[in-house]
């Protein structure tokens, strides 16, 4: 399936789930609706058949009243007020007994007068009041009214039932054209990802979904462009070291071969002198290739390191302990101020980095210089100096100090790989902290970490 048709598809699905829910929000109202306006109709009808009832009663009692007994009352106008109902009229006396029934000829007789069809219809219940007469109950009114369809009530219901249909069809047609708006707008931002997605796994690092969006798409859609900075970033850096290491590799092979087949050729003689320089050279791609394994080490330091309570004091200790020879041989002094600061970390990384800082300071101090190790802590930061009265860092080196296989004048005299001080910073960053360079007072550098400074157990 292709990104496209799953993008229809969402949408589709989208769509129909709000024209579902819409349309069963409709349907129920208009179910309601219906089912209540039917009743209240009901009611209503039932109430003009018991004031129907009630008029025949009245005009029954009074012409029993004018007659004395219902036998030579005037049933005419009892019989007109059941036919203007289109009802039957029914008299019965307090045993139940019909006393009088308006005849057929007396029905369609009123019913014309009233100008009401005198077609048979079904009958539904009787309603039934008392004739009362002298305050005494004599007889009984019974009107029995048509339920046949077609009638007002069933004109009515109908009525209610087609505008539901018609009110039902227009909202789905409304909702319709709103959900495949909402639609497309909802999945306008999954439509980019899907497709900044696609270009980003066939390898185009410059993939961005690039979109504002509410809510969790938006954020989605900016953790997903994050990502992918970061990944055009470390391919960049990939690109970028592994051009580096040609380059570093580059000149030690070049003259590794030309004074091999300078052997080969019998232009040089297998002396002690080439022989060293062969040496030379092989030693420098081991210190390079043993660079480059550490590096790859620091990169991992965030998935191998151990965290533990440290003082930043003991590692520095160590690390000072073991420079003593080279810098005896170097004819400098390390200079020692110790106070506790404790960090959470992993001892042997930050003994790595401690033992960086020292060996760099002690090959860039002239002989006779001091290389000066402290630590402190203050303000939670536990720090960890380096001092040297040597050359310093000219300014315009600074900002590329700690990046990989970045080497100023002093470092490329001094035969370095511009490995270590980026080892250090990487090492620096997996523990939370920061390594940085600066001038000191003695116009040497100084070159400080600093970690987070953890609260001692107890």
């Amino acid at each position: 399936m292709t990104p496209a048709s799953r993008r229809g598809s969402l949408a589709l699905r989208l769509a129909a789930a709000f024209v579902t829910v819409a349309v069963a929000a409709v349907v129920v109202l208009a179910g309601l609706i219906v089912v209540a306006t039917d009743a209240q109709t009901r009611r209503l009808l039932d109430r003009e058949h018991r004031i129907a009832t009630e008029s025949a009663a009245a005009a029954a009692a009074a012409a029993y009243a004018d007659a004395g007994g219902w036998t030579d009352a005037d049933r005419d106008t009892t019989a007109a007020v059941a036919a203007s109902a289109e009802a039957r009229l029914v008299v019965t006396g307090p045993d139940g007994a019909v006393v009088a029934a308006p005849t057929d000829q007396t029905a369609e007789m009123m019913a014309a007068m009233h100008g009401v069809a005198t077609v048979e219809q079904p009958r539904g219940r009787p309603f039934t009041a008392d004739v009362v007469v002298d305050g005494e109950v004599t007889w009984a009114v019974s009107l029995t009214f048509p339920t046949a369809h077609g009638g007002p009530a069933d004109q009515l219901r109908a009525a209610r039932w087609r505008t539901a249909v018609i009110g039902t069809l227009l909202a789905t047609a409304v909702a319709l054209g709103v959900a495949v708006v909402v639609a497309r707008r909802l999945t306008r931002p999954v439509t980019a990802l899907t497709a900044a997605a696609s270009r980003l796994a066939a390898g185009d690092t410059t993939a961005r979904a690039d979109v504002a969006a509410p809510g969790e798409l938006g954020v989605l859609a900016h953790t997903f462009d994050d990502m992918a900075d970061r990944l055009e970033t470390t391919a960049r850096a990939r690109r970028q070291m592994v051009a580096d290491i040609a380059h570093e590799l580059r000149t030690p092979l070049a003259i590794l071969h030309g004074e091999a087949e300078a052997l080969l050729d019998g232009v040089t003689q297998p002396d002690d002198a080439a022989l060293a320089s062969l040496h030379d050279e092989i030693v420098r791609l081991t210190r390079l290739v043993g660079d480059l394994e550490t590096l790859a080490a620091a990169d991992a330091a965030r998935l191998t390191m151990r965290h533990e309570p440290v003082d930043l004091a003991d590692v520095a200790a160590r690390a000072a302990a073991s420079v003593q020879t080279p810098a005896v041989d170097a004819d400098l002094d390390v200079h020692t101020e110790f106070t506790t600061a404790p960090v959470q970390g992993d001892p042997d990384r930050l003994h790595q980095v401690a033992l960086n800082l020292l060996s760099n300071a002690i090959k860039f101090t002239p002989p006779g210089g001091r290389v000066t190790v402290t630590t402190r802590a203050r303000d939670g930061i536990a720090e960890l100096l380096v001092d040297d009265n040597g050359p310093g860092v000219p300014p315009d080196e600074t900002a590329h100090l700690f990046e990989r296989f970045s080497q100023g004048e002093l470092g490329k005299a001094a035969g370095g790989s511009g490995i270590g001080l980026a080892v250090a910073t990487e090492l620096a960053t997996a523990h939370g902290g920061t390594l940085t360079v600066e001038a000191n007072a003695a116009g040497g550098a100084r070159f400080t970490l600093r970690l987070p400074r953890s609260t001692p157990a107890g």
